[in-house]
């Protein structure tokens, strides 16, 4: 993945619900560690946040982009590879065979600088019972599809290739911004991210798909994954049926806070800023503007509906390229029982520098964001900050695009 502020890359299924799951957290393919464990943790923040670091879980993957758990168990870490496969991180180990390979049907990146490849996978809130999931991912016919697969009947540890069952597909515009997350919101609906469908800082989304509400390109979709094609209600009208929000630039990756339910989003910017976007829960049907502004400044004035409409609705945070930092990594609101000084807050970064910031929003009112990338040392660490993880239990992840998974810790 490029690491300019055209990329993409910079976390599970945003499960509903305040109620706790349990188990222990995914333990390092080498060395000691444990995961994720308790429940998850809606109670405000306890204390000063501690000293953190970056645990090493799992290594040696080949440009890795997300890493999750099943909705019901932290112990079992999926980490989703670019060109195709899906490895589980079970009993402290990295399984050898792939719990999915796909590779066959995604399209293969020449090297570390480009956005396509298997890009999303979220569980089923109920995957424990149906064994459901869903992956977003390039093909090598130059379509970006939604698929469901379903685990295998006889071995947990894999998926059964032959389950599929495809939502949509949609032709590959230019090649970079895609999008790529995938999570189900406490609705139970699945919402799916994806990019403008691509261009250069120099032409900025130049078919106009940010502000066209007829094309599933620049928007936030969400769909019923029992009920598809029939939209759910509250899904915006008088376009393409799956549209949730629009004005989106590369929504790489959001979240739902576990406990709240407000939707995050991290939008890649192009040459002026990387976007914060938050939406208190169930509040869809936004437009945040791109590409007629980015942050707060005016792209294209006489682009419909114009810089200064009350229609559109700016990011909650922003920041700019001037310290070296071009590709937000959106990440997640911790919710879990590690670190309870660290509950309620929102960690994000940026692929470009490795740098790690957290913020906290509630109730519209946000605090200052304030750099943890010294306390992690994130930037000596990290390999490209290609994706933050949540695990069942509510610990977060940091996934390097360099082939490592580290989980935050106390020191």
């Amino acid at each position: 993945m490029s690491s300019g502020s055209g990329s993409s890359t910079s976390g599970t299924s945003g499960t509903s619900g305040t109620s706790g799951t349990s188990g222990t957290g995914a333990g390092p393919a080498t060395g000691t560690g444990a995961g994720g464990h308790g429940t998850i943790d809606c109670d405000e923040p306890g204390g000063t946040v501690p000293p953190l670091k970056l645990t090493e879980v799992a290594s040696g993957f080949e440009l890795p982009l997300f890493a999750t758990s099943e909705p019901e168990d932290a112990s079992r870490l999926y980490v989703v590879e670019q060109r195709g496969k899906i490895r589980l991180v079970s009993g402290g180990a990295v399984q050898s065979a792939p719990f999915l390979d796909i590779a066959a049907e995604v399209y293969q990146t020449p090297g570390n600088d480009d956005e396509r490849g298997l890009l999303g996978l979220a569980f089923h809130p109920d995957y424990a019972e149906n064994g459901r999931f869903f992956v977003y991912f390039n093909t090598r016919s130059r379509t970006l599809v939604l698929r469901e697969y379903r685990r295998s009947t006889g071995n947990p540890d894999q998926a059964d290739p032959q389950s599929q069952r495809e939502f949509f597909s949609i032709p590959v515009l230019v090649g970079n911004h895609n999008g790529g997350m995938l999570a189900f919101g406490p609705d139970g609906m699945l919402y799916i991210g994806v990019g403008d469908g691509g261009g250069d800082s120099s032409n900025p989304d130049p078919n106009n798909n940010g502000q066209n509400i007829s094309v599933k390109y620049a928007k936030i979709l969400r769909i019923d994954v029992d009920g598809y094609p029939t939209p759910p209600d509250g899904n915006l009208t008088g376009g393409d049926p799956d549209v949730w929000d629009y004005g989106l630039r590369n929504p790489w990756r959001f979240t739902f806070d576990r406990c709240r339910g407000d939707l995050y989003i991290g939008d890649v910017g192009g040459r002026l800023f990387e976007e914060i976007n938050i939406e208190p829960r169930g509040q869809g049907n936004k437009n945040y503007g791109w590409s007629v502004t980015e942050g707060s400044t005016c792209l294209k004035a006489d682009e419909p509906p114009g810089c200064t409409s009350p229609t559109i609705t700016p990011p909650v945070h922003s920041y700019d390229h001037n310290r070296g930092d071009g590709s937000v990594t959106g990440g997640y609101v911790y919710r879990g029982s590690r670190i309870p000084a660290l509950r309620g807050k929102y960690l994000f970064g940026d692929f470009a520098t490795d740098r790690i910031w957290m913020l906290t929003w509630k109730d519209s009112l946000i605090e200052p964001s304030s750099s943890l990338s010294q306390d992690l040392a994130s930037e000596s660490t990290i390999q490209g900050l290609a994706s933050f993880g949540e695990d069942a239990a509510g610990e977060l992840y940091v996934v390097s695009y360099g082939g490592s998974v580290f989980r935050i810790d106390p020191e």
